[in-house]
């Protein structure tokens, strides 16, 4: 078979409050995009990368070429569009036109940097039993359910689970979620969310605290004291 993974690396990230795309801002020496295609690039089966960027190139892109070592292949970046799904739609087909076997899909947030080889070989073990996969990690805290600013309930947290990327799909169902979605006029805020539209079970695998997202300048520090130890590893 032949897996796929997408970069969703398009978003200007305005809450990081940086002068560049947040694909392009570096932590611990890298991009966070170059953090992330790596580690995918690594995973056992995945077979290309295929970044999806900004409108605005940056020299980040150039850099990653040129450091590239695989194993997976670095395919042609496409540039993405203006909503998450957008970008995953553009990514999709820029993977078909290159890819004649394609066959999973494997999607992942530039934004969560911390990502690891692990965790992609983790989401596709689950996806092969229903043909879509996400990781989760357990809600820690409290959760409570408002309206305005008065507390409507308390939520059972031990039935709630927080969503991560990289995300995993059969191709042909994560299409059809796609063509649903767009018929109906949805936008979800992830991949998976569009595949439980059409019925179909997605199964969860163990996620990690350390595959944090990267969305607020305090989120930086934190970023950056769990990859400095993976400088000159990978």
């Amino acid at each position: 078979m032949t897996v796929i993974a997408l970069v969703l690396a398009a978003g200007e990230g305005l809450r990081l409050q940086q002068e560049v795309p947040k694909a392009w801002v570096r932590v611990a020496g890298r991009s966070l995009l170059d953090w992330s295609a790596s580690a995918l690039a690594r995973a056992a089966e995945v077979d290309a990368v295929l970044p999806v960027i900004p409108a605005r190139r940056h020299p980040a892109m150039e850099e990653l070429r040129q450091s590239w070592r695989g194993p997976a292949q670095l395919l042609e970046p496409v540039e993405g569009g203006p909503t998450r799904q957008a970008s995953m739609q553009r990514g999709l087909e820029a993977a078909r036109r290159q890819l004649s076997s394609l066959e999973w899909v494997v999607v992942h947030d530039a934004a969560r940097p911390c990502v690891e080889p692990s965790d992609v070989e983790a989401v596709l073990a689950a996806a092969r039993l229903t043909g879509a996969a996400l990781p989760v990690v357990p809600v820690a805290d409290t959760v409570k359910e408002l309206e305005d600013e008065r507390v409507l309930r308390t939520l059972d947290r031990s039935s709630l689970g927080l969503a991560q990327t990289p995300q995993a799909f059969r191709l042909r169902i994560l299409l059809q979620a796609l063509e649903k979605a767009t018929s109906d006029g949805f936008t979800g805020t992830d991949c998976a969310v569009l595949v439980e539209r059409l019925g179909v079970a997605v199964r969860t695998c163990a996620g990690r605290v350390e595959n944090l997202k990267l969305t607020h300048p305090a989120d930086l520090a934190r970023v950056a004291a769990l990859l400095k130890p993976r400088i000159g590893a990978s």
